[in-house]
Order: structure tokens, then sequence, then C-alpha cells
């Protein structure tokens, strides 16, 4: 179930794997910090994976049709194309570290850490979707250090999580993640 790559100039209308019918126009996109917690217009209520807050240097966000936040499961099915033009996009090697809470042994952090190369946000996208997935894997191996809302697999399903974006701080980008409750 790896992701698939799509071209960040294959379009996203009809091709979106999303199940979601928006019944409100979209934000405007916005590169500010989402909310702790938001109110998607399907009713779900999607909550920040809590991490260790840093200043951030640089944010890369994600969108589905114009809302904040690409599915997992859907990026890793091949739809939810990234087609927002990102013009300060630049291709080059980044580090990334993924972060859940409860999850911070020594072979688990491991499974989190990648260095990547991609050239469009849809790469990006794809390529975290994948990060998540390994990380994931990883997590069904090892119990986490503490019982809590974010346990993956026994509260946290991949299906329920969402990408919003992707931070640069300090030479490492940290990927920023909402879970999708009802």
């Amino acid at each position: 179930m790896a992701p698939q790559k799509r071209h960040s100039s294959q379009s996203s209308r009809g091709s979106s794997s999303s199940s979601i019918e928006w019944s409100t126009p979209p934000p405007s996109p916005t590169k500010e910090r989402l909310p702790d917690r938001f109110t998607r217009p399907d009713g779900t209520t999607a909550h920040r994976v809590p991490t260790p807050s840093h200043p951030h240097h640089r944010t890369i966000p994600f969108y589905d049709n114009g809302y904040p936040g690409v599915s997992v499961k859907d990026i890793m099915n091949g739809g939810c194309v990234q087609d927002i033009p990102e013009p300060d996009f630049k291709a080059g090697r980044i580090k990334i570290f993924l972060q859940w809470p409860g999850y911070d042994s020594s072979d688990i952090l491991h499974a989190g850490h990648s260095t990547v190369n991609p050239n469009t946000t849809q790469e990006l996208a794809v390529v975290l979707c994948n990060a998540l997935y390994k990380f994931y894997l990883c997590a069904s191996r090892i119990p986490p250090s503490v019982e809590s809302p974010w346990a993956l697999f026994s509260r946290v399903h991949l299906g329920d999580i969402m990408l919003t974006s992707i931070h640069l701080d300090a030479g490492v980008w940290i990927p920023e993640f909402y879970v999708l409750r009802k």
C-alpha cells in the first residue's frame, strides 16, 4: 500500500479520491499555522497531533480542493493531487523528522527520519505519507510508551490522519498531522 506518485500538472478535479463533499467555499490558502482543532464542513473535527512547538522559518501547506489538509489514505491511493502553485518551492535534499506522541524509542525514531529530494509539492506529499506509513508499520511492533488518544492502531488508524503542512526548523523539516474524529 505504498503511495503512488502523481504529477503536479494533473488536475485534482474528478481525480481526487476524497469522499468529502464541501458545502461551503474553501478558505483562502494561508501559510499560517492552523488552530489546534477545527471542524471540517463534513462535520468531522480535526485535532492537531501534539509535537514540541518550535518557531518555523518556512511552511509548506497542503490542500484538498482548497481546504487545509490532505488525507494520508487518499495520497497513498494516488488521489488528492497537490495542484496549488508553490512559487517558492525549490527542489533539493531535505531532511524529514516525524514525531508522534508516545513513540520515542530509538527503533521507531529511526523510522521517522529520512532524506528526500522532491521536485513538487505533490512529490513532497507522497514522500511524507510514505514516511508516515513506514513509521506506522514500525509502530505496530512497538507499544507506545504511554497509552493516549494518539496511540497508533488502538486509537488512531492510518485512514484517520491528515497531513496539513511541513515546517522548516533548524535545517530539518517537520510534518504537521491532524487526526480526524467524529
